[in-house]
């Protein structure tokens, strides 16, 4: 549930960034399309961006002698500390999010409900075919509006003086996509209902879109004094759809002015550089992990990595009393009294120590049945990577079966004093390409 609650928290932390980005240095440019695509790329990015993650591995070592490799690839990434402190405060009580997905049913089912209607008027309207459109003709009195190709008209409308600059706008909302815009912030909106800033940024798309349209106009018809006049008649007339691109919006007076205004200059492209940086903060903030507990590179990552594949550490904790009682090499045999090679190492401990898995790997034989003074008695086999295996005998018990898979720092049994054996210890052998090796040098 956290990684849930990281999200929608990096989503909408973006999405307020880039309205702000806006509003503070685009807003009131006349380069519309780039504006458009900024708001568009500000909106998939926020969805986007929660799922990337740059970040390292962390090496976490317990109290036990014990290595744990995590690797942080939830659905929101690892961020900050004060989005993780933020996640804990909230994440405690249930409700809060049957209270979210509630709000967010509200708004689904609001955004359904727009699109049958619209469905619904297009089955109960007449549909004549215009420029490669569809023309629903209304029989009530509402202003234009589109809905990816189909544009809707009043009949009235329809044919008099001013229909031709009115159809050109919708046309123009059409050609241009605009409805895939409004789909897919009305369904962001459905996730984000609780932002504020959502809602400022519809109404940027909205500005945005209108801004477009009235310049397909003026470039076909270079009467701004007489358009002006129409779309000031059409104040009166709505048709409350939020998800058409509407001829009539509470914006009309911010697109006259626009309609007014001189083209932006050419020094103005440069702040379009400053998006550059935005993205940059957006991607460090929320992709790269900045945690105390995985500031480590990626060479040391990979290191780490390699090391916990091979016999690294050593098999029991180093307490008091516990000690290698008889190394590696030759030595004189306890129970012959012969000199024999000793190809492991024997370490005294009490038994029902627990035994660890020296390097992450996979069980590949477990004995659990044995005579008394005969063999290893309880043993287990494990192979790791690169050649090496590691045997751990006269065990008292097993904590583990054959074929699991086990990491560096896993118990997987406890010092006994089964088989042949005069005192409880750990007998453990360290093999590399099928070859017995010193232990002692893997500790």
């Amino acid at each position: 549930m956290n990684s849930f609650y990281l999200y929608i928290i990096e989503s909408s932390v973006t999405v307020t960034l880039f309205y702000l980005f806006y509003e503070l240095f685009l807003k009131r440019d006349t380069w519309f399309r780039f504006n458009r695509y900024f708001l568009l790329f500000g909106l998939i990015f926020s969805v986007v961006l929660p799922f990337l993650d740059f970040s390292a591995s962390s090496i976490l070592v317990n109290s036990q002698n014990q290595f744990e490799f995590s690797e942080y690839l939830n659905i929101g990434s690892t961020v900050s500390s004060f989005e993780a402190q933020t996640v804990a405060a909230i994440s405690r009580p249930d409700y809060i999010i049957l209270f979210y997905l509630l709000i967010g049913s509200i708004f689904f089912v609001r955004f359904i409900n727009q699109l049958l209607k619209i469905f619904k008027t297009i089955n109960a309207n007449e549909i004549i075919n215009y420029n490669n459109k569809k023309l629903v003709l209304l029989n009530n009195n509402s202003s234009p509006f589109s809905f990816f190709n189909y544009i809707f008209i009043n009949k009235d409308d329809y044919g008099s003086i001013g229909s031709n600059e009115l159809l050109l706008h919708e046309i123009t909302h059409a050609k241009q996509k605009h409805s895939i815009d409004v789909i897919l912030l009305e369904l962001l909106l459905v996730l984000q209902w609780f932002n504020p800033f959502i809602y400022r940024y519809r109404l940027a798309f909205k500005e945005v879109h209108e801004y477009l349209a009235d310049s397909g106009v003026l470039i076909a018809n270079n009467d701004k004094i007489g358009y002006q006049k129409l779309i000031l008649d059409q104040i009166e007339k709505s048709f409350n759809v939020s998800l058409a691109s509407q001829f009539n919006y509470s914006l009309t007076k911010n697109r006259i002015k626009m309609m007014t205004r001189i083209n932006s200059g050419k020094f103005s492209k440069f702040k379009l550089l400053l998006t550059l940086p935005l993205v940059a903060i957006l991607l460090m903030a929320f992709s790269i992990d900045i945690s105390e507990e995985t500031k480590i590179d990626n060479s040391e990552s990979i290191t780490q990595v390699l090391k916990n594949s091979v016999p690294s550490i050593f098999p029991v904790k180093k307490v008091d009393g516990v000690k290698i009682s008889w190394g590696f090499g030759m030595q004189i045999s306890p129970i012959s009294k012969k000199e024999v090679m000793h190809n492991a190492v024997d370490i005294k401990a009490p038994e029902g120590t627990p035994v660890y898995a020296t390097a992450n790997g996979m069980i590949r034989k477990l004995r659990s049945n044995y005579k008394e003074d005969k063999g290893y008695g309880i043993y287990i086999i494990i192979d790791h990577e690169d050649g090496y295996s590691t045997l751990y005998s006269h065990l008292s018990g097993c904590n583990v079966k054959e074929g699991q898979e086990v990491k560096q720092g896993d118990v997987i049994g406890f010092v006994g004093n089964t088989g042949q054996s005069t005192a409880p210890h750990l007998h453990y052998e360290v093999k590399k390409d099928g070859e017995n090796v010193d232990p002692a040098k893997y500790f």
